[in-house]
């Protein structure tokens, strides 16, 4: 879950993005959305599950759910932070 909310400081970051908390991890690509997602763990989770040997193969390697990667967490807050930062305006000259 990404959770955005709007602070305001007097520092340079202002209005920008920044990544206080993460809990979980992201679903895998393509898992078909939230209800897939669901599904996909039910199935990981459970070795009686029918799918789940199926599951585990086509997933991530060592999918744990509850680890989170704050470090390409915190690579993408601030990718979005450069990219709305706001520039300084030039003016051409003729």
């Amino acid at each position: 879950m990404i959770k955005l909310e709007k602070w305001f400081d007097n520092t340079t970051t202002e209005g920008l993005p920044l990544l206080l908390e993460a809990t979980g991890r992201c679903p895998p690509e393509d898992v078909g959305g939230a209800s897939g997602y669901a599904e996909y763990l039910d199935a990981i989770s459970d070795p009686t599950h029918p799918e789940h040997e199926q599951m585990r193969l086509w997933g991530p390697e060592q999918f744990d759910p509850n680890v989170v990667d704050r470090r390409a967490l915190e690579a993408a807050v601030n990718t979005l932070s450069e990219i709305w930062k706001p520039r300084r305006l030039t003016t051409r000259s003729k």
